[in-house]
């Protein structure tokens, strides 16, 4: 048996303007015509069309299907699952970056207020989330969201609130120009490493990559307050410090 057009988009539950863009990708080609010219579909074709939607709905691109039906050697089965599951992690990685995102925009409201401007708390959020994409692999960043959920929440807010107030202790000592060998300085150091100890080392690189991305992402800096001058003042400091205290990473 076969269909025209209208036939097998109807039974498949699509449109004829997708059965027809389809043709236009290659990934499905009606096997004959009828004597008056139009398309038919026979049960090869209809199986075509099973693959083109099941491997669509596990998320590769039209033009990423058409390799897999039509390659001179096509892909083994465990290659195509390797793929899907590929895709399906980055997209769901992305989905709990954009949920993490708005999290913490509305744990900046609830804290401190939005002071008349909550756009631009959502702002910020938005951009500490791409940049954290460009400079942190998903490793570290599932890594740094499981140790920070896995502390209680009355911590998690002592923690957001004792951040800001260190950083701006922090710029206010410098700014006055204070050795960075001075007690209060390096007594700001040590509490700033206690904090970082809980997160820094919990995957490889993370240190190194939060350094690379305070130092070169402009907005990340404003928003934060953690310059890179700050950020060499505080490193200054902490080469101050004994022995023991200072082998501990710094951002």
């Amino acid at each position: 048996m076969d269909y025209t057009v209208g036939e097998l988009a109807k039974r498949a539950g699509l449109t004829v303007r997708t059965l027809h863009h389809y043709e236009q990708l290659g990934l499905l080609r009606p096997s004959g015509r009828s004597e008056a010219g139009y398309r038919r579909y026979g049960e090869a074709d209809v199986l075509r069309l099973h693959r083109v939607l099941a491997l669509r709905d596990a998320g590769l691109s039209l033009k990423g299907i058409a390799p897999l039906l039509d390659g001179e050697t096509p892909q083994p089965l465990a290659a195509v699952l390797q793929a899907q599951i590929e895709q399906l992690e980055a997209r769901i990685q992305n989905q709990e970056t954009l949920l993490q995102t708005l999290r913490n925009a509305a744990k900046r409201l609830e804290l401190h207020g939005d002071g008349g401007d909550a756009l631009q708390v959502l702002l910020d959020a938005m951009a500490m989330g791409r940049a954290s994409e460009r400079w942190l692999t998903p490793e570290q960043r599932r890594a740094l969201r499981r140790e920070w959920e896995a502390i209680p929440e009355s911590q998690r807010d002592a923690i957001e609130t004792e951040w800001p107030q260190i950083i701006r202790r922090a710029r206010e000592l410098m700014d006055a120009g204070t050795d960075p060998s001075d007690p209060a300085v390096q007594a700001i150091v040590q509490r700033w490493l206690a904090l970082q100890r809980q997160f820094m080392k919990v995957e490889p690189g993370l240190a190194d990559a939060m350094r690379r991305m305070y130092a070169d992402e402009p907005e990340v800096a404003r928003q934060s307050g953690v310059t890179p001058e700050l950020l060499a003042y505080l490193r200054r400091s902490r080469e101050s410090l004994p022995k023991d205290a200072s082998e501990e990473q710094a951002s």
